[in-house]
């Protein structure tokens, strides 16, 4: 099964992605190739393998969270290195 340029648009803006055309064009390549990957997958005889599940109930490890007001906002802003005016400056994590 192949998706094809449409599809993967489709996809990508139900994802809130826009794609150039050479990212679209790359992005169904990368697609189809994993899912042609996944066709090895139908040779094997899983006949005799029982399915398992990883959702049964465990106790968790982690404390209990509690919500503790903290009231001193004014010494994060003065002794942040980030801030801009009265909004903090974060790095830039994409390309435009």
């Amino acid at each position: 099964m192949n998706l094809t340029s449409e599809e993967v648009n489709d996809i990508a803006l139900e994802s809130r992605l826009l794609l150039t055309e050479e990212e679209l064009a790359g992005a169904v390549r990368y697609i189809n190739s994993f899912l042609d990957a996944l066709q090895c997958f139908k040779e094997l005889d899983l006949k005799d393998v029982e399915p398992f599940s990883f959702a049964e109930a465990i106790e968790c490890p982690l404390r209990e969270d509690k919500v503790i007001p903290f009231h001193d906002t004014d010494m994060i802003i003065h002794e942040s290195e980030h801030v801009d005016g009265s909004y903090f400056r974060v790095p830039r994590i994409m390309e435009e």
